[in-house]
């Protein structure tokens, strides 16, 4: 965002830029109130050009009134979107009475697309981290019954079936899971002997 918002203002001719992405709050830049250009373009997906702000006041009553009293009177608001899914918006803001050119609003259109573009990544990127996350842990809850299992089956003398039911059983009567039941088992910090005597019902 921070590349996004000097790209913008040293590519195109706006003296600042904001940044409207639903759900998320960005440090350095400050959000979007929920009204203006920028939500109506992120709602619509089209872009709202705006030449002349402060004829807007009933419109965008609160908007109008913070952006005009930072200094800007016109403002271009560009969807972002990637792969058919716009994810917010940019507001483009000049202190001149004007709106943006064909071929200015196309450059910013690409900007804003290749930004969208970045974050989708990322939050794919985190989202196949997070899985794979817990992906690992449940291997590694699986590995470590099934260690305690054996464990307990040579131990008690019972098959894995049974020994399985032990350590459910144990982990319920303590409230606890039987990853954590198995891992102190197998670990020996586990008071076993109430799990060896223990018996199916």
């Amino acid at each position: 965002m921070d590349t996004l918002s000097s790209e913008c203002v040293r590519l195109l001719p706006i003296d600042s830029m904001e940044v409207f992405l639903p759900g998320l709050k960005l440090e350095r830049c400050p959000p979007v109130v929920e009204e203006g250009p920028a939500l109506e373009s992120f709602e619509t997906g089209s872009e709202v050009a705006v030449e002349n702000l402060p004829a807007e006041i009933r419109r965008w009553p609160g908007y109008v009134a913070r952006v005009v009293e930072q200094g800007y009177t016109a403002v271009s608001a560009i969807p972002m979107r990637a792969m058919e899914e716009t994810i917010g918006s940019i507001a483009l803001l000049s202190a001149e009475t004007a709106v943006l050119s064909a071929e200015d609003r196309r450059l910013g259109q690409a900007l804003a697309d290749v930004a969208a573009l970045c974050l989708l990544q990322q939050r794919e990127l985190h989202h196949y981290r997070t899985l794979s996350g817990q992906l690992q842990n449940a291997l590694d809850s699986r590995v470590i019954i099934e260690q305690a299992k054996g464990m307990l089956a040579e131990r008690a003398g019972v098959d894995l079936g049974a020994a399985f039911q032990r350590l459910r059983a144990f982990a319920r009567s303590s409230n606890r899971k039987v990853s954590e039941v198995a891992r102190e088992f197998v670990a020996g910090t586990l008071d076993s002997e109430k799990l060896l005597r223990r018996r199916n019902r």
